[in-house]
C-alpha cells in the first residue's frame, strides 16, 4: 500500500507580518520627519512659539505644492503694494491680501475692508493696519493669527521678530499715543505724547524696546524728536532732536537704531548718535534694511533725480561699499549677500564688495525690488517677475520658477 503523503503545515502569513512592520516603520519615519520639521522651524524663526512652529510646519508641508512659476501676473489693477514676509511676498490689494511663495503659488488669501492699509513685516509675520481707522491684524504666511481694534484712530505701527506689536494712534487725552502688546495680545507698555504726533515707530527683535519719531510745531516752526524706550521704564531712556523729519526707524540690534528721512541718515546707540551722515548736499531717496541687519541706501547727488550714490552698510553702521549711477533709481533692496538697485531700465545687483554681479533689463512700469539670495523679485504694475541675482545681460531672462 502506497504511503500517503502528509499534508504540509500551513505557513504563517508572512505577508501580514511584513505589512504590519511596514506600517510601524512608516509611523516611526513620520515622527522623525515631524521632529525634523520642528527643528527647522526653530532655526528659521529663532524666537520659537507654538504659532510660529505651526506656521513653519504648515509652510514646509504646503511647500510640496508648487505654483506655475514667475512671472506672476495680477488679475486686475487693485494691487496697492507688495511687502516681503520672510522669503515670500505679501500682496495687498484694495480688498484682500495673499502670499506668493518662490514658485508663485498663491495662498492665505484673506479679505479686508481697510480704506488705507499699511503693513510692516518681521520674522515671517506681518502687521496690517488701517491708517485713519481702528482695525488691525497680525498674519503669518498661512493664516490670520489675530485681529484687534484700537480705541483711537491708528497712525502707524510695527511688529518685532518675536511677535510684539507697537501701535501708534491718536491719543484720548493727548496728541498721540504708543501702545505695545505682546504676542499674547496683552498690553505691556503705553506712552502718551502730549503735544506731538507720532510719525514713525520701530521695535527691537526681542520686543523689549521701541523708538518713535514725533513731529511738533512751536512758534510757527516744525520740529522732530526721536525717543527711545525700554519697557522697564515709563519715560524715554534717550531722546534726540532733528532739524528734519525722521520718517523711518529700524532696530539693527537691541541698542542700535537706524533713523532715516529725506535729509536724515543716522544711527543711535547707547543714548548717543554714533553715525550722522551729512545730507546737506545730497538727499536720501531710497533705503532698505534687511530685517535689522545690512542696510542699502540711495542718495540723490546734489538733489538730482538722475545722479545717484548707492551705499551699503553692515549692521554696525560700517560702510561696505559706495558706487554711483547716472540713472533715476526707483528702489533698493538687500540681504546678507547682495544689494539690488532698480532703475527705470535695469536691475543692478552688487555683492558686499561693491562688485556688479548681475544686470538685467526690466519693464518701464517696475516699482520695487526684493532680494532673496539667488533670486531677486521685481514688483511692477502688472505683476511680479523673478530674476537670477547674478545673471548678466548676456544670459538675462526671467526665471520661470524661483525654487
Amino acid at each position: 500500500m502506497a504511503k500517503q503523503a502528509k499534508p504540509k503545515k500551513k505557513k504563517k502569513n508572512r505577508t501580514v507580518g511584513r505589512e504590519r512592520l511596514l506600517t510601524v516603520l512608516k509611523a516611526l519615519c513620520a515622527v522623525v520627519v515631524l521632529l525634523a520639521l520642528v527643528v527647522v522651524a526653530a532655526q528659521r524663526f529663532g524666537n520659537v512659539t507654538f504659532s510660529s512652529i505651526g506656521d513653519s510646519l504648515s509652510s514646509l508641508i504646503s511647500g510640496l505644492q508648487r505654483g506655475d512659476g514667475y512671472p506672476y501676473y495680477f488679475e486686475d489693477s487693485s494691487v496697492l503694494f507688495v511687502e516681503p514676509i520672510g522669503s515670500d511676498l505679501f500682496v495687498v490689494t484694495e480688498n484682500d491680501t495673499y502670499v506668493l511663495d518662490s514658485t508663485a503659488r498663491k495662498s492665505a488669501e484673506t479679505q479686508h475692508t481697510y480704506a488705507s492699509p499699511y503693513a510692516d513685516s518681521r520674522g515671517g509675520r506681518v502687521l496690517l493696519l488701517d491708517v485713519g481707522g481702528t482695525a488691525y491684524r497680525v498674519q503669518s504666511k498661512s493664516k490670520t493669527l489675530y485681529e484687534g481694534e484700537s480705541a483711537q484712530r491708528l497712525l502707524t505701527g510695527a511688529i518685532s521678530e518675536n511677535g510684539t506689536v507697537a501701535l501708534a494712534s491718536r491719543g484720548e487725552n493727548a496728541q498721540s499715543s504708543l501702545t505695545v502688546i505682546n504676542r499674547n495680545q496683552k498690553e505691556i507698555f503705553k506712552w502718551n505724547c502730549a503735544s506731538e504726533t507720532i510719525v514713525a515707530v520701530g521695535l527691537s527683535d526681542n520686543g523689549k524696546r521701541a523708538a518713535v519719531s514725533v513731529l511738533g510745531a512751536q512758534d510757527g516752526e516744525l520740529y522732530t524728536k526721536v525717543h527711545i524706550f525700554d519697557f522697564d521704564y515709563s519715560e524715554p531712556i534717550a531722546s534726540f532732536d532733528f532739524e528734519n523729519t525722521v520718517s523711518g526707524i529700524e532696530f539693527l540690534s537691541e541698542e542700535r537704531v537706524l533713523l532715516t528721512g529725506n535729509r536724515v541718515f543716522a544711527i543711535a546707540e547707547n543714548a548717543e548718535l554714533t553715525l550722522e551722515e551729512d545730507l546737506s548736499l545730497n538727499t536720501l531717496s531710497a533705503v532698505y534694511s534687511e530685517d535689522g541687519h545690512d542696510t542699502a541706501a540711495v542718495l540723490s547727488k546734489y538733489g538730482s533725480s538722475a545722479s545717484k550714490i548707492v551705499r551699503a552698510y553692515d549692521q554696525n553702521g560700517e560702510l561696505l561699499f559706495e558706487t554711483e549711477l547716472e540713472e533715476s533709481v526707483k528702489g533698493v533692496s538687500c540681504d546678507g549677500r547682495y544689494v539690488s538697485v532698480l532703475t527705470d531700465s535695469y536691475l543692478y545687483n552688487y555683492d558686499h564688495e561693491g562688485t556688479l554681479v548681475g544686470k538685467a533689463a526690466v519693464d518701464a512700469d517696475s516699482i520695487r525690488p526684493y532680494t532673496d539670495g539667488k533670486n531677486t523679485y521685481v514688483y511692477a504694475l502688472g505683476g511680479i517677475k523673478c530674476y537670477e541675482t547674478t545673471q548678466t545681460e548676456e544670459n538675462a531672462q526671467t526665471t520661470s520658477e524661483a525654487g
